[in-house]
């Protein structure tokens, strides 16, 4: 009897460590959109919901999720290519599209 609890406890750890691994693979992949082009970024999250000029920078704004986890994410563009690529809110949304909070500010470089 005790073997089969001991089992079953054992799968329990194997199928928890799975989940912590799966969800980790899924958030981790951080998009590097500095250098490349508007159409890259929105290839991705379609039409900004905003855009603002910046100290004569253009700045794309996307809000994704719903209203109790939400992301926004910002884009800042260098001419014709992305300068930084950030997002600010719920975690688990902006990882989804590798924006974390505090951004990607000069990422990959």
């Amino acid at each position: 009897m005790m073997s089969s609890q001991m089992r079953n406890l054992a799968i329990l750890a194997a199928l928890a460590l799975a989940g912590c691994s799966l969800g980790s693979t899924l958030n981790s992949g951080a998009n590097n959109y500095k250098g490349k082009p508007l159409s890259a970024v929105t290839a991705k999250l379609g039409t900004p919901n905003e855009v603002q000029t910046i100290a004569g920078q253009k700045a794309y704004i996307w809000n994704v999720g719903n209203a109790l986890y939400a992301c926004q994410i910002r884009v800042v563009m260098a001419g014709d290519v992305v300068d930084t690529y950030e997002g600010s809110g719920d975690v688990n949304i902006c990882g989804q599209y590798g924006a974390l909070s505090g951004g990607l500010k000069g990422y990959g470089e």
